[in-house]
């Protein structure tokens, strides 16, 4: 034609960065449930430890402390990607249909707001704690900065997919009724 992109061809670095971001989100629900499941075993020895040997083990509560960390900041992306995350929808009866447009396309700019401030104050907390190289206050003493880096990762990952929701919906805000999630391909 006359040199201008094609619609498929302008959104193409749309579909690839939602490749990545899924591929990236599936990666991180798979290690946060791993981690779940490490989690529960390391309760359920403790638990055994503590009731039926009469021997306590005093790391455990350190370990699935750090753990959960992780399995938070692993989590976050994924969830928002699968639509995991809160909504208030009592009021979706009230508004008409012609407003719901408007009103999901505030809703995104609104969780790609929270993303970017999120996003800030994990990243300014965690340059904080490298600076202050703080220690945990916990039975194992580590450097939190080896535990909390996973922080601005995570984040970082909840604002690229909040991005790319905003984005799709922008660019394809009627596609279905329902408010979708990032299309598993």
């Amino acid at each position: 034609m006359d040199g201008m992109p094609q619609s498929g061809e302008r959104w193409g670095w749309l579909d690839r960065i939602e490749a990545f971001t899924r591929l990236v989100n599936r990666f991180f629900a798979a290690i946060a449930c791993i981690l779940v499941l490490v989690i529960i075993a390391l309760i359920v020895v403790a638990v055994f430890y503590r009731y039926v040997l009469h021997d306590p083990i005093s790391w455990v509560l350190d370990i699935t402390i750090f753990l959960l960390v992780f399995v938070f900041f692993l989590a976050v992306a994924p969830a928002l990607e699968s639509g995991s995350h809160i909504e208030v929808d009592l009021f979706d009866p009230l508004i008409p249909p012609s407003a719901r447009k408007a009103q999901r396309l505030i809703g995104k700019a609104v969780t790609l707001i929270f993303a970017v401030v999120f996003f800030w104050f994990v990243l300014a907390y965690y340059r904080e704690i490298v600076e202050v190289d703080e220690l945990s206050f916990t039975m194992i003493t580590v450097q939190l900065k080896f535990i909390y880096w996973i922080g601005p990762i995570g984040a970082l990952q909840f604002l690229l997919t909040a991005i790319v929701l905003f984005v799709r919906f922008w660019k394809e805000p009627l596609a279905t009724d329902n408010d979708e999630p990032i299309r598993a391909h």
